[in-house]
């Protein structure tokens, strides 16, 4: 019996002495990874492609790549801020550009000093005047383009919110065939900075072979003030109620646009 407990604890040791000179593989394939072979490229830059005048958006590199950094540039906007692992930037939009665009440009170093050639993305910068009476300024009766429809769409006040009533019918009645039997309005967030947010949230039932169907939207965009009236643009989708997928991913690029103008 003693000499089998002896035979296992002299097996258990040199298994423990084998293993302590084993280096475990993830540090194994970290040593052996070259990193001088790495031929770097910038695949993506994340980020609002409008921007407005005076305020900041951030901007991302759209992947991660162990050991590297990515080095912020802007022509006609300012890097106000790199984030720690420089993955990301604050960019400030202060003037507006004469062309009305400014241009983002990022490139990638690896760990081992090899850096990418540059890729820039160029941002809309719409002027910025504010509103003098908040969200009131955009109370009223709107009308221009709604997913290549004509749109006639009203707005009144509700609480902080614009409450928005008629946009997106064309796309119900005409494109779908369907009949609006309740709801066609819902709320919009006005943002001092010129964004716009539309939460998801409920804004029709329909009718279509007898059958009724309950739509939700979700979306977001801009205003302007600058001009003789306010417009208002904004890209939304709309979902089956609780659906993951917006119906608009069916027709391209998963949205719609409105473009419309506040009428005199």
């Amino acid at each position: 019996m003693r000499k089998k407990i002896f035979f296992t604890i002299a097996i258990l040791a040199v298994v423990s002495l084998f293993n302590s000179c084993t280096t475990p593989p993830i540090e194994a394939a970290q040593e052996a990874y070259d990193y001088n072979a790495i031929i770097p490229k910038v695949f993506g830059i994340n980020g609002a492609s409008i921007a407005i005048q005076t305020f900041t958006a951030t901007y991302t590199v759209s992947y991660y790549r162990g050991g590297s950094t990515w080095n912020w540039t802007a022509e006609d906007a300012t890097v106000q801020s790199v984030s720690d692992d420089t993955h990301s930037a604050v960019i400030m939009f202060e003037q507006y550009p004469a062309d009305g665009h400014a241009t983002i440009t990022v490139t990638e170093t690896t760990a081992g000093g090899v850096t990418s050639d540059p890729l820039s993305i160029e941002v809309e910068v719409k002027k910025y005047c504010p509103l003098t009476n908040g969200v009131n300024d955009l109370v009223g009766s709107w009308s221009g383009d709604d997913a290549g429809y004509d749109s006639q769409v009203t707005t009144v006040v509700s609480g902080t919110k614009l409450q928005v009533s008629g946009m997106s019918v064309g796309v119900i009645t005409d494109w779908w065939g369907e009949s609006i039997i309740d709801g066609g309005s819902f709320l919009l967030t006005v943002n001092e900075d010129g964004t716009l947010d539309i939460p998801r949230q409920y804004i029709y039932t329909t009718e279509w072979g007898g059958d009724p169907y309950r739509y939700e939207i979700i979306g977001d965009g801009t205003w302007d003030n600058c001009g003789s009236s306010p417009s208002l643009l904004i890209s939304y989708d709309i979902y089956y109620e609780g659906d993951a997928e917006g119906i608009g991913s069916a027709y391209g690029d998963g949205a719609f646009t409105a473009d419309i103008k506040l009428n005199p």
